[in-house]
């Protein structure tokens, strides 16, 4: 089974845009994460399948949800790492990774 970690920072855009749709929405809130938790297993198994996006960071992917989110992660050998859960809306530039 492959491996899936977060950055400190990936886990600190969950937990900011969870709390921050569920001040409006609790259930709208969770199905959010669910489906990021979907698409990052999914990565997981097949961690090629995200557009490359070299221009950010060298081996950096990213790939979009259902959600107004998408997922940037680096894929390794054993698995891949969640770098960033942004979303789409942002003016995203190399900042975000250093």
């Amino acid at each position: 089974m492959p491996r899936i970690r977060f950055t400190h920072s990936a886990e600190t855009d969950l937990l900011e845009l969870w709390v921050t749709i569920a001040e409006e929405n609790l259930t709208a809130a969770d199905k959010i994460l669910d489906v990021i938790q979907a698409a990052t297993t999914l990565l997981g198994a097949q961690p090629e399948m995200g557009r490359a996006r070299p221009e950010l960071a060298e081996g950096l992917r990213s790939l979009p949800t259902r959600t107004p989110y998408l997922i940037f992660y680096l894929p390794d050998g054993d698995g891949l790492l969640v770098v960033r859960v942004l979303h789409h809306a942002r003016d995203i530039d190399a900042e975000y990774f250093s």
